[in-house]
């Protein structure tokens, strides 16, 4: 591989974050004197929230509920030909992190979250296969993971993450099907060569499942979804200057990036914008192959509502733009060899928490950094 000037200022940007930023990490075995923490969740927030916590000299205990392949969270959880959908400058978990490419894949996202792991000890500071299921306080205020065998603590912090279980709902008829039915999660060892596939769902999901049916030669793909959602390229600059809205919801000048949008990524394919913009009013899908999918009539978006499973496919309400959720339409049945779930996972619940976490104005501020 030859020189690349980019390459060489990016790997220089994260040598200097690492030096500028990075807590040092503490000596094998020490003793940490700052007060004692619990970190609850192996996944990438919950590495990054310990990691830093010994760095600074606080005493941290890591519970996980998986074993040691949970670490890394959901991304321990996915396919392997999941990967990031920024650009990996915007996907900076800790100062330390060292990407190799532009879109890290899920293997390259693990071994980043085991070595930070491994870089600053937690080794002999998670307890793996632990659920949390209460967190309590003593009488002097300090907090007890499950049970006083685990140890007392001084502050606990929740790092359980917005993705659970896979969420696989249930459709009508769904067992009439004759064909494959997967959520988009598990995929790995399966193939789309040659096959249609019905993509259900619109959101982060399906941009995973694309990958899966454009890498293993789909013959062809129809996503159903409810509603338009934004698709944005994939690509770094786009991706930076849409971050530039600090604000995190529309603003008067929202109209600006929307319309660029159509006019030289959507182009002939307007019609699948989100009529009432809105781009910084829910997360965008991030996909470069799908209007190319699309112009080559190798994939199709289908907006409607689900109706029932079929034999061969499934039969699909086709509304009109602007026209509500469950709305009128015209019904046909989409068909189909194999169907994949794009539906997301099931939200973990908080419940372990004291009731008092979810009163205002502490619950407005959790909902607020969630």
């Amino acid at each position: 591989m030859g020189f690349h000037p980019l390459v060489w200022i990016f790997t220089w940007f994260q040598w200097i974050l690492d030096k500028l930023l990075s807590p040092t990490p503490p000596p094998p075995n020490a003793r940490l004197s700052r007060p004692r923490i619990a970190v609850i969740g192996a996944g990438l927030t919950g590495v990054s929230a310990a990691s830093h916590c010994v760095g600074h000299g606080f005493d941290v205990t890591l519970f996980e509920a998986g074993d040691e392949k949970s670490i890394g969270g959901i991304w321990s959880r996915v396919n392997n030909t999941s990967g990031l959908q920024i650009h990996s400058i915007m996907y900076r978990f800790h100062p330390s992190v060292k990407w190799s490419e532009g879109y890290p894949d899920r293997q390259q996202i693990v071994s980043q979250v085991t070595q930070l792991w491994k870089r600053y000890g937690l080794q002999e500071r998670t307890k793996f296969n632990t659920r949390v299921t209460s967190v309590t306080q003593d009488r002097q205020g300090r907090w007890i993971i499950n049970d006083p065998s685990n140890g007392r603590f001084e502050g606990v912090i929740p790092a359980i993450g917005s993705c659970g279980d896979p969420k696989m709902p249930q459709v009508e008829n769904q067992g009439a099907f004759k064909g494959e039915i997967y959520h988009s999660s598990k995929l790995d060892g399966k193939t789309a060569q040659g096959k249609k596939v019905l993509i259900i769902g619109g959101g982060a999901s399906a941009v995973e499942a694309l990958e899966f049916v454009v890498n293993t030669g789909a013959l062809k793909t129809s996503v159903l979804a409810r509603s338009e959602k934004w698709i944005i390229p994939r690509n770094a600059i786009v991706d930076m200057l849409l971050a530039f809205n600090i604000f995190g919801q529309e603003t008067m000048f929202s109209w600006i990036p929307e319309r660029l949008l159509k006019i030289f990524f959507y182009r002939d394919l307007e019609d699948l914008a989100p009529p009432g913009g809105g781009l910084f009013m829910d997360t965008p899908m991030v996909n470069s192959d799908i209007f190319h999918q699309i112009r080559e009539h190798k994939a199709e978006w289908l907006r409607g509502d689900i109706v029932r499973f079929t034999e061969s496919g499934i039969l699909f309400n086709h509304r009109a733009q602007g026209v509500p959720k469950g709305g009128p339409g015209r019904q046909e049945e989409v068909k189909g060899d194999m169907v994949i779930m794009a539906t997301g996972f099931t939200r973990p619940s908080l419940s372990f928490l004291p009731r008092e976490c979810f009163q205002s104005p502490l619950y407005l501020y959790n909902k607020a950094i969630d």
